[in-house]
């Protein structure tokens, strides 16, 4: 009984932790801004604008698998803010609680999932765009929202996974922050974001490209979660993109597990 206790006080300790650093970053990216949340709606209204002119103007598509352009355009960027976003607050949540880790003794872990907590509020407002969207183009939401949370929550697993390899080496080096935009910026364009894998998806090379860049099979699982009738890939694709995914969260926490102790030495 004594156990459970110290058990169950830790893990309150830590859960109010969680709280306040999430709470703290939340507070920092709105503060001082005249439209705080807005921005999570103005942002992939915006990218999705932009990408509508040029497929409109310059290639004059009006849909993208059968499906309305601007629906396929919108989920792809919706999902890959959610990504993106997590992926850059986690790489970079121990350099930004510097002061906290060289004072104070905590589980380091919960800097890690506290960082993806402005990128989930986010993603939440965007999602309600997205409804929006899909009843003015008379999208049905289909059963398969169901699988929503689960796809999101693989997706959160992965941006962790990957940002803890880079948190735990940008400490020493710096060099890897630099890395960071460029995976997000060519990230963009090699994951089918503003297009699908229709095109694709039977190459010979397709399961390799797959396997190291599981963002293929989850922004299509995203999708396919959202739009009534949207199905492109097949389920074993989608595994393998699951799998991946856990399989980088997992080394992610190792590598950090590994490297935790030695970030007071360089911070």
């Amino acid at each position: 009984m004594a156990f459970l206790n110290i058990l169950n006080s830790r893990f309150s300790n830590s859960f109010e932790l969680f709280l306040i650093l999430a709470k703290r970053d939340i507070s920092v990216r709105f503060k001082q801004t005249a439209l705080g949340l807005i921005w999570a709606i103005i942002k992939p209204i915006t990218t999705m604008l932009v990408f509508l002119f040029a497929y409109k103007n310059v290639t004059n598509i009006s849909n993208i698998s059968g499906f309305p352009i601007q629906i396929v355009i919108y989920s792809g960027i919706l999902f890959w803010n959610l990504f993106a976003n997590s992926f850059q607050s986690v790489s970079n949540s121990v350099l930004l609680s510097s002061n906290l880790i060289s004072k104070v003794y905590f589980p380091r872990f919960i800097i890690l999932f506290s960082a993806i907590a402005v990128s989930f509020i986010d993603f939440l407002f965007g999602l309600l765009v997205y409804f929006i969207l899909s009843i003015y183009f008379n999208i049905n939401i289909s059963y398969n929202l169901f699988f929503l949370p689960i796809v999101v929550f693989i997706t959160l697993l992965l941006s962790v996974g990957m940002g803890a390899i880079f948190a735990s080496f940008s400490v020493k080096k710096r060099d890897f922050l630099q890395i960071i935009p460029i995976i997000v910026q060519y990230g963009f364009f090699v994951t089918p974001i503003v297009y699908t894998s229709f095109e694709f998806y039977l190459k010979p090379w397709f399961k390799l490209y797959a396997i190291f860049n599981p963002l293929v099979g989850l922004v299509e699982f995203f999708r396919f979660s959202l739009i009534s009738g949207y199905n492109v890939l097949s389920l074993n694709d989608i595994l393998l993109s699951i799998f991946s995914s856990i399989s980088i969260f997992f080394i992610g926490l190792f590598v950090f597990y590994l490297k935790k102790d030695t970030f007071v030495d360089y911070l």
